[in-house]
Formats: C-alpha cells, sequence, structure tokens
C-alpha cells in the first residue's frame, strides 16, 4: 500500500522547494535589473564597473550620433550607458550643422543633452512683411507675440501665431494710456518691456511713466504711474491717496499679468490692479531688486556704512538677510530661479559669486545650502533667469558667467556683445557689425554663424514655439523686413 501521508510530505516538500527557487530566481533578476538601471555592468575581464547614462535629443530628430570617434546604431532621440569620465558626443546630419561637445559621465547619474539644435544650410526663406521705417520691434519670452511701430504715433501693431507660415497683424491704439499721447503722437523713450506669461500683456517703462498694456483688449490697459504712484499702503482706493510716489521699477507677480510688485520711492510695493489695492511689502530703503512668483531679492540703500542683500516671500513680515556689503560703490546683481521643484538663488558683490540651493525660498538661510562661492575676473553689473528658468546669467560687459541648474555648474565666457539675448532656452545669439547672426551654447561651445549679412543688431531675432521657423529683421532698399526661415 501506498504512504499517502509520506507522498503528501514529499509533494509539500518540493512544492516549498520550487517556491523557494522561484523566489530566488525572482529576486536575483530583480537585483540585477536594478543593478542594470544604476548603470552597473559586468566587463570583458569579468570586473564589475558602474556606468553612467547619456539621453541625447536633437532638433531635427533622426541626426547620427558618434561617441568618441564610433559612429553609434541608433540615431537621436537616443540613449546609451557610458563608462564614468569624459566623452566626446558629435551629431551630424546631411545639409545640417554639426554639434559637438566632451561630457563629463558621473557613474549612475544621466546626463541630459536635450538642447543640441542643428541649423539647415540651405534654407528656404519669404519675407512676412515689409516696413518702410520701424521705430521698435519686441519678441516675448515665450516666442509668440511681438510688438512693434512703424511711425512716431499710437498705433502699434501686435504680431503671433508666428508658428504658422503666415503669422498674424493687428493694429492696436495706445492712445491716452501715457501723458501727452492725447494726439495720437508718441514720442517717448521706451526704457524696458517685459511680458506676462502668455504674452498678452506687457510692462512698459516709458521716459518716467509705468504702465500695463494689454495686447488683447487695450481698453484694459493702465497707467501705473498715474494711479498708483501716489498710494498709502492698504488702502481699497489708492487713487485718493496722495503721497508724491515715484515708480522706480516694476515686475509682474503673476502669470495672468494684473498684479505687479513695485519700487515706489523706495519702498517695495504690491499692486493688484484688479483689485485696485497696493499692499506693503517692505518699507526699508530700497536700491533694486528681483523678482520669481511669490519671492523676492533685494538690495537695501548704503546707509550707516553697509547695504543689505535680503530675501522676503510676498506676504510675510520678516526678510532674511542673505549678505551684508560694507563697500559704498560695490556693484551688486543678483536673480532667483525654481528647476525641478528645487530652488536657486545667485548673487554677486563686485567679482565675487555666490549661488545657494533650497527646498524653498524660507525665512531661514539655514534651510539653504551653499553649493557655489567663487571670485570671478570681471564685475556682473546685471544678473537675469532664463525663460525656463534653467539658467542664471550674471553680465559683466562682453563677459557672461552662466550657472547651469542641471549640473550646478558655473560657465564662464566671452561672448563679444554687450546684448546677450536667447534664441531659444538654451542657445544664446548676438548679431554683429556686419549684420552676420552668430548662435552658440548657453556653455560657451557650438558657435555658428546662420546668417550672413543685413541683420539690423538693436531688433529681436527668435526661433518659434514650435521650433520650426526662424525670424529675423532685415535692411532692405525700401527700410526694413520681417524674415521667416524654415528650419526643417
Amino acid at each position: 500500500m501506498y504512504d499517502i501521508e509520506k507522498i503528501r510530505r514529499r509533494r509539500a516538500i518540493k512544492v516549498i522547494i520550487t517556491d523557494i527557487f522561484l523566489a530566488c530566481c525572482v529576486l536575483t533578476i530583480a537585483f540585477v535589473l536594478i543593478a542594470a538601471v544604476a548603470g552597473w555592468r559586468i566587463n570583458p575581464d569579468f570586473s564589475v564597473e558602474q556606468n553612467g547614462l547619456v539621453s541625447v535629443h536633437t532638433k531635427p530628430t533622426d541626426a547620427k550620433v558618434i561617441i568618441d570617434g564610433k559612429e553609434q546604431y541608433q540615431k537621436t532621440n537616443m540613449s546609451k550607458m557610458l563608462s564614468g569620465g569624459k566623452h566626446t558626443v558629435r551629431i551630424e546630419k546631411d545639409g545640417y550643422t554639426s554639434w559637438e561637445k566632451e561630457i563629463e559621465i558621473t557613474p549612475g547619474w544621466l546626463v541630459r543633452l536635450e538642447y543640441p539644435r542643428l541649423f539647415k544650410l540651405q534654407r528656404e526663406t519669404k519675407t512676412v512683411k515689409s516696413f518702410e521705417k520701424l521705430n521698435f520691434f519686441y519678441v516675448s519670452p515665450n516666442r509668440t507675440t511681438a510688438i512693434l511701430s512703424t511711425n512716431s504715433s499710437t498705433e502699434w501693431i501686435v504680431a503671433n501665431d508666428f508658428n504658422a507660415n503666415s503669422p498674424k497683424f493687428k493694429t492696436i491704439n495706445i492712445k491716452g494710456i501715457f501723458s501727452n499721447t492725447t494726439d495720437g503722437t508718441f514720442k517717448k523713450k521706451i526704457n524696458s518691456i517685459s511680458w506676462n506669461k502668455d504674452g498678452e500683456k506687457i510692462l512698459i517703462n516709458v521716459d518716467s511713466e509705468w504702465g500695463i498694456i494689454d495686447l488683447k483688449d487695450v481698453k484694459n490697459s493702465i497707467n501705473l504711474t498715474e494711479k498708483y504712484a501716489d498710494y498709502e499702503a492698504n488702502t481699497k482706493d489708492t487713487t485718493k491717496v496722495k503721497t508724491g510716489g515715484k515708480i522706480l521699477d516694476a515686475k509682474f507677480e503673476n502669470d495672468a499679468g494684473d498684479k505687479v510688485v513695485a519700487n515706489v520711492s523706495n519702498n517695495l510695493v504690491r499692486i493688484d490692479t484688479s483689485a485696485k489695492v497696493v499692499s506693503l511689502v517692505v518699507s526699508e530703503k530700497i536700491e533694486k531688486f528681483n523678482l520669481l512668483d511669490s519671492s523676492a531679492i533685494y538690495l537695501t540703500k548704503f546707509s550707516e556704512n553697509k547695504s543689505y542683500i535680503k530675501l522676503i516671500n510676498l506676504g510675510e513680515e520678516s526678510p532674511t538677510t542673505l549678505a551684508v556689503n560694507s563697500k559704498k560703490d560695490a556693484m551688486v546683481s543678483f536673480s532667483l530661479s525654481k528647476y525641478n521643484n528645487v530652488c536657486y538663488l545667485l548673487y554677486t558683490i563686485d567679482g565675487h559669486l555666490s549661488v545657494y540651493r533650497a527646498k524653498d525660498f524660507s525665512d531661514n538661510k539655514n534651510n539653504m545650502k551653499l553649493i557655489i562661492d567663487t571670485s570671478l575676473e570681471d564685475t556682473p553689473n546685471e544678473a537675469f533667469t532664463s525663460n525656463n528658468r534653467e539658467f542664471i546669467i550674471a553680465k559683466a560687459g562682453t563677459k557672461v558667467s552662466v550657472f547651469d541648474i542641471e549640473l550646478e555648474k558655473i560657465h564662464t565666457y566671452d561672448y563679444g556683445d554687450k546684448n546677450v539675448r536667447f534664441l531659444d532656452n538654451s542657445i544664446l545669439y548676438r548679431i554683429n557689425e556686419n549684420g552676420d547672426i552668430i548662435e552658440w551654447d548657453f556653455d560657451g561651445t557650438n558657435y555658428n554663424t546662420i546668417i550672413y549679412g543685413n541683420t539690423v543688431s538693436t531688433y529681436d531675432a527668435f526661433i518659434s514655439q514650435n521650433e520650426h521657423l526662424f525670424y529675423h529683421i532685415v535692411t532692405t532698399d525700401n527700410g526694413f523686413a520681417l524674415v521667416q526661415e524654415k528650419l526643417w
């Protein structure tokens, strides 16, 4: 007779052994997969090494990738594991400019090359619009809207739909928004223009006046100086209070463009144009300030042998002191950024540069980590953050120091012009005295001349938001023209 219990025990043992074996296999496979994802590899000599990963994306795609002299099987967009250390990546596509860079691979980390742009050598070109005269031409940072003027009147032209082969143009009239313009003439000097997020409003400083112009519905435009320079903090109807204030600087606080932070007679205030409310942020004597969302960094006026760089979250009462300057004529610049949910602030005092990283812009400096503390060869006089917030740029004449947030690294170089501008989110450009357009990567590599001759240096050049079209202003026999070129 069969021993049923004995058979059952043997079967149970087999099942347990099988389950243990399968579990070990699953754990081993999981471990191998995790190790592979982390970049670990077994070399032919059976040594174990952790690699890093490079991701290569280009505009346009389908370009050859050559790493350390070896052409890769895959074309862009692609990724590849590489050993730790330096590698040379070259990108080529027939009929286009080439791109090359030396990169540093850190084992276990990803290097993203998502910005390389190859320019077509022979591009289809057409004139979009011609002008006998052109007073100004400004393009929004998001590259969707432009404003221009062809005469000394209050009739301005708004251009948009740059992704299309035929952009659209409409005329607006800013008559009466600023003083001495009720007769329809505009002979004022434009000192600065900034844009809200969607490019539908501009914050503009003309002569000594500040205003918001609604490009979509000009009737909603407002003269900030007329209505809000004379204010009393927290009053609901600011137009009834006259205190002799003067707007020295102003910046959009929110994406909609109906809230502004301004330096009014050296006091930092918030102006809500929808609610018609002014509220005091800081009553210290402020020299200048910069803004990111609802966080402001500012410099106090030099007093009692000191000035201070401070940070404050709007709506809070206590600012954080970031640095103390004891030199009266020191040149100070600063800017803020938030990238991948991490906050960064950069400031320079004369030639010394400091960069901090933080989880948020809190009121406690102990929560900020100093990641760069170095001296520069030249003294920056201005700092600003790129539109996509990936770079903070400190300018010193024709030299720039670009803080690359992705790598947390500073790139310093001379770009040969005092007017540094972004062509897209990662490429800078300048227009030389011959009207040539020279472009290069944010870190000062891959210089290319993409336009030869007759481009006007005082007007913006830009790439459409869909990346397919390139626009610039050229001189013609009859005046000026907005030219469109197809990039691919």
